[in-house]
């Protein structure tokens, strides 16, 4: 088995992203965190009453996660296990798309092999794969994107479409990346204009497909056609408000935003949102968020600077993390970032189809310039960073050879 493994380097890779998130599991005690509550969505769809929450059918959260953790929750005091194997796939899948995708995108096969090292060894992915969270199916979902989007011509852009809006069903800050992707395709280098509006209008359409039919049940069921969630503005609210802004812009440095204080901003905007529905409470905080940016612009904009700062940050924060957990972190994430930003520098970074990994980047970069951040936020685009950090160094694709469809075995040489 060895001497294959040896012939065959993605599938030692593979096996390598099991083994490290059996042991992050190991570590949890057979116990899933869900601060989301996306097990008990998953309940309730597999008693057969829906998208529902203490019997309320929501839009709350996106469909995508929960509707992937029913077979497990169906498994009842072995529930663990199914999550378990679940994120384990998941996690092996974006490793293998991540591969298939830098090999496609003209990268040689050891580069793919870096790219797909990365995304096996992400400590922040590793990390997410024991939580009840959409880091680990946004991740798979934005390697999958990429790998279809590899495949070139209009099947790729079908392929492409179909992943971009699985991933807008689970995550809808990744719908940036698709926005930006579309339009993109439309200016990258490689086709002409009639191929290159061919090929972002089939993105685009093949996205909306595949999100309508939420938005249709959420017209039946909630009473507006919401095409994402009913979460947004809370999410929005949560780094931008009053509180938060005295409590970390204005606080001691390194602070995290918890306990007493968020609580109790949260129990008032309950109270101001009592007898709204979803999408009326959603639009309410909304507007309270953008009333606060036009009265205190200065700070919007400093809280948008610390954000970006927390997103991109090379270790996590040190009021929560043990400091051999900080510096590991920083270690592997300052190469990483060096990389990345080498890799972002070269020409093919901004072709197509490659340039869909650029925009992954910077599509979920803007969104968290807005929207409540920490480390972890970054997890679903790890995919795009290892792509373009195994690129680092080439001033062009490296050779014909990466351009082939390719698979576990086939990855194997070179």
């Amino acid at each position: 088995m060895f001497s294959r493994l040896r012939r065959h380097p993605l599938s030692a890779i593979v096996v390598l992203s099991i083994v490290l998130r059996v042991a992050v599991l190991a570590r949890g005690g057979r116990v899933f965190d869900d601060p989301d509550n996306y097990l008990p969505m998953a309940r309730s769809l597999a008693s057969g009453e829906g998208f529902a929450l203490g019997g309320r059918l929501t839009a709350y959260r996106p469909p995508l996660y929960p509707l992937l953790l029913v077979p497990a929750v169906g498994l009842g005091r072995w529930a663990y296990w199914g999550i378990g194997a679940l994120h384990l796939g998941l996690g092996a899948g974006t490793v293998a798309m991540t591969a298939a995708a830098a090999t496609r995108f003209g990268l040689s096969r050891r580069r793919a092999m870096v790219a797909a090292m990365v995304v096996a060894c992400d400590p922040v992915l590793l990390w997410q794969s024991s939580s009840v969270m959409t880091e680990t199916p946004a991740a798979f979902l934005v390697a999958a994107m990429l790998a279809g989007l590899s495949l070139g011509g209009r099947r790729g852009a079908i392929f492409g479409g179909i992943a971009s809006g699985l991933a807008g069903l689970c995550r809808p800050s990744l719908l940036a990346i698709s926005t930006l992707t579309i339009a993109a395709g439309l200016v990258a280098p490689l086709g002409r204009w009639r191929e290159r509006l061919t090929r972002s209008t089939i993105l685009a359409a093949t996205t909306t497909i595949v999100l309508l039919p939420w938005m249709l049940r959420n017209l039946v069921a909630i009473g507006e056609p919401i095409w994402t969630t009913t979460h947004g503005g809370y999410t929005l609210a949560l780094a931008n408000n009053e509180v938060y802004y005295r409590d970390i812009l204005d606080g001691p440095p390194g602070r995290v935003w918890t306990g007493d204080d968020q609580w109790h901003w949260w129990d008032s905007v309950n109270r101001e949102t009592a007898g709204l529905t979803e999408p009326e409470a959603d639009r309410f905080v909304r507007n309270q968020v953008l009333a606060l940016a036009r009265r205190q612009p200065l700070d919007f904009v400093r809280a948008s600077i610390a954000r970006l700062g927390r997103f991109w940050a090379v270790a996590p924060s040190e009021a929560v993390y043990p400091r051999p957990a900080r510096v590991a972190t920083m270690i592997w994430t300052i190469p990483l970032w060096t990389a990345l930003a080498l890799g972002v520098l070269r020409r093919p970074a901004w072709s197509w189809p490659t340039i869909a990994a650029t925009m992954a980047v910077f599509g979920l970069t803007i969104v968290h310039l807005a929207f409540w951040t920490d480390l972890r936020m970054r997890a679903p685009i790890v995919p795009a960073i290892a792509i373009l950090a195994a690129g680092a160094g080439t001033r062009s694709n490296e050779d014909g050879r990466g351009r082939d469809q390719v698979g576990l075995g086939s990855l194997g040489s070179g």
